[in-house]
C-alpha cells in the first residue's frame, strides 16, 4: 500500500506503514491501494472537485476478445469438461485477450497447466482463510459526533454554552429596589482543523468481468473496500487515543495530564504476589480508590464509565481471586457485583464497563513504553436546566465514508474513499483520566 502524507503526519503514517507491513495478508489485499492523510486546507490534499459530481462510469471494452474454440472441443466441453483446458491468449495486432481452448491431441496441450484455469479440476475450501488482524475498541471509549449541515468544510465547531449572573434571596418587597441582577448565558465555541483521509483501489477489467475470485470469496469490490475501512478505522482509533501531535490534533492522551498509577503496585505485581492471599481485594481496594476519586471531581454526575486497559491487565484481573481462602470470585467479578459508589442525581449506581485495548498495551508498536495505560471515560453527562445527556469528550467527524469514481476512460477503474475528521473535542475534560503504567510499569 502506498502511503502520501501531508504536513505534519510523518509519525502516524509511519506507524500505519508498520503494521500494515507486518501482516501478510493485509499488505497483499491491499497491494494496489493508495491511502493519503493531511489537512484539508493544504494543497494536494482537499476534497477533490470532482468528487461532488460522481460520474458513474464504466471500463473500456476493447480489450475483450473472442472465444477460440472448434467444434470437437466444444462438445467435449459438454460432455467432460474437466478435459479441456482454457486459457487466455493476447493478440497484439488486435490488441485483445482471446480465450484459447483445448485438449489432449492437441498442440501445446498441458494437462498440468490446465488446472491453472480449469476450475472443475481443483477443490477449493468453501471459504477463504482470511488472517487475523489487529483490532481496537477506542471508538467505544467515546461518542462520534457529526456535522451533519457541511461535510465538505474545513472547519469543526462546536457552540458552548454557560451559566452566569446573580441569584438574589431577600431582595424583594421593598418599595426603594430598584436593583436588576441578570441571570445570564455565556456563549463560545471550540474549532478544530477538519483531516482528510482518502483511500485510493483499482478495479481491473478481468475483475470486473469475473464479478467475484472465481469459486471463493466475495466481489473485489467489497473487498479491497472493507479492508481499506480497517485501515482507516485503526487510523482513526489511534487518533481517538493518542492524537497527533504534529498537527495539534488531539486525543484522549491531551485532554488532561497522564498520571502515574503511584499505588507501588501494578496487577502484574499483585498477581505474581507470593505473600499476599488476597490478590484480588488488594486490586479492587487500589482501582476502587481511584474510580472513586474520579466520581468524587464530578459530584456523582457521571452515569457510565467505560475503562480501557491492556489485554495483559485484562487477564490478571479477570483471573485473580478475591481470597485464595475464603472467595474463588474473580476481582472483575467482584468489582462488577459490589461497587455501590458513584450514585448520582437519579438515584442510581453508575455502571462500569472494562474494554481489552491493544493499543494500551506496553512495548508495542502503538505505545513503545516500558509500561501500558489504562483509560477512565465518562462518554456522556446531563446538562443544562433539563440535565439533557450530551457527549462529554467526542470524536468530530464531518464525513464517515463518501466513495467516488476518479478518471474514466482507463483500463482499471479506480475509486476513492474519502474520510474527513477533526479529532477529539472535550468540553468536559473532568470526564477523562489517564494512568500510565496500571497493567505493567517496566
Amino acid at each position: 500500500m502506498k502511503l502520501i502524507t501531508g504536513s505534519g503526519f510523518n509519525k502516524l503514517a509511519g506507524v500505519v506503514d508498520q503494521f500494515v507491513g507486518s501482516d501478510v495478508g493485509l499488505n497483499k489485499a491491499l497491494g494496489d491501494c493508495e491511502l493519503s492523510i493531511g489537512l484539508a486546507t493544504e494543497a494536494g490534499f482537499g476534497v477533490p472537485a470532482y468528487a461532488a459530481d460522481s460520474a458513474i462510469f464504466m471500463g473500456d471494452e476493447v480489450f475483450k476478445g473472442q472465444k477460440i474454440i472448434t467444434a470437437a472441443q466444444e462438445a467435449m466441453l459438454k460432455s467432460h469438461p474437466e478435459k479441456v483446458q482454457i486459457h487466455p491468449k493476447f493478440d497484439e495486432k488486435r490488441q485483445k485477450w482471446d480465450m484459447q481452448f483445448s485438449m489432449a491431441g492437441d498442440e501445446g496441450f498441458d494437462p498440468i497447466a490446465g488446472q491453472l484455469f480449469s476450475p472443475w479440476n481443483i477443490s477449493y475450501l468453501s471459504k477463504v482463510w482470511k488472517e487475523p488482524l489487529a483490532y481496537s475498541h477506542a471508538h467505544d471509549l467515546v461518542r462520534t459526533e457529526y456535522a451533519g449541515n457541511n461535510p465538505f468544510a474545513e472547519i469543526f465547531t462546536l457552540f458552548l454554552e454557560q451559566y452566569a449572573g446573580w441569584g438574589v434571596i431577600g431582595q424583594t418587597g421593598s418599595l426603594q429596589n430598584n436593583m436588576t441582577n441578570d441571570v445570564n448565558v455565556l456563549n463560545g465555541m471550540m474549532s478544530a482543523p477538519i483531516i482528510n483521509m482518502m483511500g485510493t483501489y483499482s478495479l481491473t477489467l478481468e475483475e470486473k468481468k469475473r464479478g467475484n475470485w472465481g469459486a471463493i470469496g466475495s466481489s473485489p469490490l467489497s473487498r479491497k473496500q472493507a479492508y481499506l475501512n480497517y485501515v482507516m478505522d485503526m487510523m482513526e482509533s489511534i487518533m481517538i487515543i493518542y492524537g497527533n501531535e504534529e498537527t495539534k490534533t488531539a486525543g484522549l492522551m491531551d485532554i488532561n495530564p497522564i498520571k502515574n498509577w503511584d499505588t507501588g503496585k501494578s496487577m502484574k505485581e499483585i498477581f505474581n504476589s507470593n505473600t499476599s492471599t488476597t490478590r484480588g481485594s488488594d486490586a479492587f481496594r487500589l482501582i476502587a480508590g481511584k474510580i472513586n476519586d474520579f466520581l468524587t471531581r464530578a459530584d456523582n454526575k457521571f452515569s457510565k464509565l467505560k475503562i480501557a486497559i491492556s489485554p495483559e491487565a485484562y487477564n490478571y484481573l479477570t483471573s485473580m481471586p478475591y481470597s485464595d481462602a475464603y472467595d474463588a470470585t474473580t476481582a472483575m467479578e467482584t468489582f462488577a457485583k459490589s461497587y455501590l459508589a458513584g450514585k448520582g442525581p437519579n438515584g442510581s449506581t453508575p455502571t462500569i464497563e472494562w474494554v481489552a485495548e491493544p493499543l494500551l498495551k506496553a512495548n508495542s508498536l502503538f505505545n513503545p513504553n516500558p509500561f501500558d495505560y489504562m483509560i477512565i471515560s465518562a462518554p456522556e453527562i446531563g446538562g443544562g436546566p433539563n440535565n439533557e445527556s450530551q457527549p462529554t469528550n467526542f470524536w468530530a467527524v464531518a464525513l464517515k465514508k463518501y466513495v467516488f469514481p476518479v478518471i474514466p476512460g482507463m483500463y482499471n477503474d479506480q475509486y476513492k474513499t474519502l474520510r474527513r475528521v477533526a479529532g477529539m473535542m472535550a468540553p468536559i475534560p473532568a470526564a477523562t483520566e489517564i494512568y500510565a503504567g496500571f497493567g505493567v510499569q517496566s
